[in-house]
């Protein structure tokens, strides 16, 4: 259980949900960041993947990728139900929160121990960037904390 103690434990009594965030950083959706989350209830625990974009141009993505060593998949999502924007004082925020599904949980197990990692986010513009240190070492500790909380271990 150590691994899922190095996570931030938030409990929501209305929806009964517990949610398990990295405590390396916090991922607001004016940044720009990958991260993934866990949520967990009575029943069952899954997994959320959280990408966002910061700028003073807008992307207006409609596609988000996430690479490694010439390893890339795409990440579905809904544009209306999962892609969210704002803007304020000339800058604009695009982000994706998904559900992740055993597919990409897959690809983020290899991702998070592979190289050089990068996300890209396109569409009318395209934005690339390689995931920082943290970026990659939150991913890890998630991807390792659901492991403990899915399989007991």
């Amino acid at each position: 259980m150590k691994a899922v103690d190095v996570l931030k434990k938030k409990y929501d009594d209305v929806s009964g949900i517990t949610w398990y965030k990295t405590k390396l950083f916090t991922h607001y959706t004016d940044t720009n960041l990958m991260s993934v989350y866990i949520g967990k209830d009575s029943s069952k625990t899954w997994l959320r993947l959280l990408m966002s974009y910061k700028g003073e141009d807008w992307i207006f993505f409609e596609k988000a990728y996430l690479s490694y060593e010439g390893n890339t998949i795409q990440i579905p999502f809904d544009k209306y139900k999962e892609k969210d924007s704002d803007n304020s004082g000339g800058y604009v925020w695009e982000w994706i929160d998904v559900k992740v599904d055993s597919s990409l949980l897959s690809f983020l197990k290899d991702f998070s121990n592979g190289k050089s990692q990068k996300m890209r986010l396109s569409g009318k513009y395209v934005k690339t960037r390689n995931l920082s240190v943290k970026e990659v070492k939150a991913l890890q500790d998630v991807l390792l904390a659901y492991d403990v909380l899915v399989n007991g271990q």
